[in-house]
């Protein structure tokens, strides 16, 4: 448990750096465009009947 409190302190460290803050925004932004390609690829199935 220790293990993964090191983990977490770590990366907290490194959040709080403008690099780190920097790369987290980007991930954040990858993650949503990502899952907001997803939704638009099940609704648009969904609408043209490939879905049901």
């Amino acid at each position: 448990m220790n293990i993964l409190r090191g983990y977490w302190r770590t990366l907290r460290q490194y959040w709080a750096t403008p690099k780190g803050r920097h790369d987290s925004l980007d991930y954040g932004r990858a993650v949503l465009f990502i899952l907001l390609t997803i939704l638009l690829a099940y609704l648009s199935l969904y609408v043209w009947g490939g879905i049901r």
